[in-house]
């Protein structure tokens, strides 16, 4: 079995004259993984997946695919991608879009196109038109496309766009399959949720810059999220603010939602006590990927 990365990144950078659009991003992605890519928009995202596809020249820095940095082509016929909206022939069906770029691009055999119609969910549409397809339908579609010929390695760029939240979770549920032993999905997007579901680790983008990275639960590990409603929440939020163990406490819509280990939580309800403020509901747990990615890409902000 190949141990090489599936992707490595060194200092690879892309200026567009004064914007600098990626700046010096160095990563890692292994083999047989979920990789998600987040960030704002304008952080980067799609410079980045179209510099190691081929599609955008980098100014500087160097990357590899499958461990080799010169045979590009011979890299590139082992990925499918997916990169913004896809785009198919309107008066087409289904089937005979698939069939067309199969036969462009050498890839797989007519016999894959029903497994690959099933496989995204397409069974029942497949001989309709494109042109009646909706934007989720296009969207899975797209993911067909970006199969054919059974690739190692599968660049996403927003799968779930235009989906239904029954279309989402079979998604969701699709892509995680798919990240298996002998395929890595690198995945873009901007519904942190679904990365959080998906994603075996991730890298967060802002203004161009690797900011964080590592798995989900390695980025949220000891980030507790406690919520609490109280006789007096604005001095509630004062008094577990001051507390060198919690990071912030805030008020948000009547509720006081306070960033500190949960396993501390007897604790806030003693410091409360002790000020005479008293406990109406109280729950705890970890926090979230988005609020995680809230925090450091408005941290990085504020400090430019």
């Amino acid at each position: 079995m190949d141990t090489n990365p599936v992707i490595q990144t060194e200092g690879l950078t892309k200026r567009y004259g004064k914007i600098l659009a990626v700046d010096g991003l160095s990563l890692t992605v292994p083999r047989g993984h979920v990789f998600g890519l987040l960030g704002p928009n304008g952080s980067g995202k799609t410079t980045t997946m179209g510099m190691l596809l081929g599609l955008v020249r980098p100014t500087s820095g160097s990357f590899s695919l499958f461990g080799s940095r010169s045979d590009r082509q011979a890299s590139l016929r082992r990925v499918g991608a997916i990169v913004e909206t896809p785009t198919f022939y309107p008066y087409l069906t289904g089937r005979q879009n698939l069939a067309y770029f199969q036969g462009i691009l050498g890839r797989g055999t007519a016999r894959e196109l029903d497994d690959l119609l099933e496989q995204v969910g397409l069974a029942d549409r497949g001989n309709d038109g494109f042109h009646t397809y909706s934007l989720g339908m296009k969207q899975r579609l797209g993911l067909a496309y970006a199969l054919l010929g059974d690739p190692e390695l599968l660049f996403l760029d927003e799968p779930t766009n235009g989906m239904d939240p029954a279309g989402m979770a079979e998604m969701r549920e699709l892509i995680r399959s798919l990240g298996t032993e002998d395929r890595t999905v690198f995945l873009s997007s901007h519904l942190l949720n679904e990365v959080e579901q998906v994603c075996d680790s991730v890298v967060i983008l802002s203004k161009g810059k690797l900011i964080a990275q590592g798995s989900v639960a390695e980025l949220l590990k000891g980030r507790g999220r406690i919520r609490l409603r109280t006789t007096d929440n604005a001095q509630a939020a004062t008094v577990l603010a001051a507390l060198d163990w919690v990071e912030d406490a805030k008020i948000d819509n009547g509720t006081v939602f306070v960033t500190a280990p949960p396993e501390r939580a007897a604790e806030v309800s003693a410091a409360l006590s002790r000020a005479e403020i008293y406990l109406t509901e109280m729950t705890s747990g970890q926090d979230s990927l988005e609020n995680y990615f809230l925090e450091i890409t408005s941290e990085e902000g504020a400090a430019q």
